[in-house]
């Protein structure tokens, strides 16, 4: 069926049938509303929200601040509903030393999570210990990367130095504290996990250590005839 004469008198009449008709009619109808305003016709480019967020196919408004905003910041000081667990500590000897020899302390952490409202919207908070802070009560304080291990994990004898040790130089009662630097990550429900900014340090209880002092004392004669003996 040739409807070009239908294009040519913009009637679309003669055609004879209803596809005659719809063709010619609409066809210049069309042409003249798209050459009159190109911003509002079918085929005009869609305007873009700065703020929106696109994915699957459909547009999500993203508020500043909120769970999809790809510039949001978190902070250690924004983890007010997550409390992380303290580590645990003990020592070798247990609960005393000796003045002027090492006392091995050590102390346990592990990665756990929390769950709860971060920013006002549903989280989950991963916790990794990545230090350990000392306070011996004596003045002295040390930073290690690990919480140490017992001497006879290390295959170490009694009184030996290690990472985690500590000598008291007099005798007295002193409390011992450490606390586990923990660094964080969060996500909020079907979101990648996002580092927090800052590290958060979580003390333990105070550990009580009684130091003596240790004298020598001969009980098998004089050094020079049994050499052998104790304290020789």
């Amino acid at each position: 069926m040739d409807l070009s004469a239908g294009y040519e008198t913009g009637g679309g009449q003669g055609s004879g049938n209803g596809a005659g008709n719809g063709a010619g009619g609409g066809a210049g109808s069309g042409a003249g509303e798209s050459g009159g305003d190109e911003g509002s016709g079918p085929g005009a480019a869609p305007v873009v929200d700065p703020l929106a967020f696109v994915r699957d196919d459909f547009t999500v408004n993203c508020i500043p601040g909120s769970p999809c905003d790809p510039n949001l910041v978190v902070r250690v000081s924004d983890l007010v509903n997550f409390q992380p667990a303290a580590p645990s500590q003990t020592m070798e000897p247990g609960g005393w030393s000796v003045a002027g020899l090492p006392a091995n302390f050590i102390a346990s952490a592990s990665v756990h999570s929390r769950t709860g409202a971060l920013l006002g919207y549903p989280a989950e908070v991963r916790f990794t210990p990545v230090g350990y802070r000392w306070t011996y009560g004596d003045g002295a304080q040390a930073i290690t990367d690990s919480g140490g291990a017992t001497w006879a994990a290390l295959g170490l004898p009694e009184f030996s130095r290690t990472a985690t040790s500590h000598t008291f130089a007099r005798p007295g009662s002193y409390a011992v504290v450490v606390a586990v630097v923990y660094s964080a990550v969060y996500r909020f429900a079907g979101l990648a996990w996002r580092p927090v900014e800052g590290t958060l340090a979580i003390s333990a209880s105070p550990l009580g250590v009684i130091v003596g002092d240790a004298q020598t004392v001969l009980v098998n004669r004089e050094c020079t005839a049994h050499p052998a003996g104790p304290g020789c």
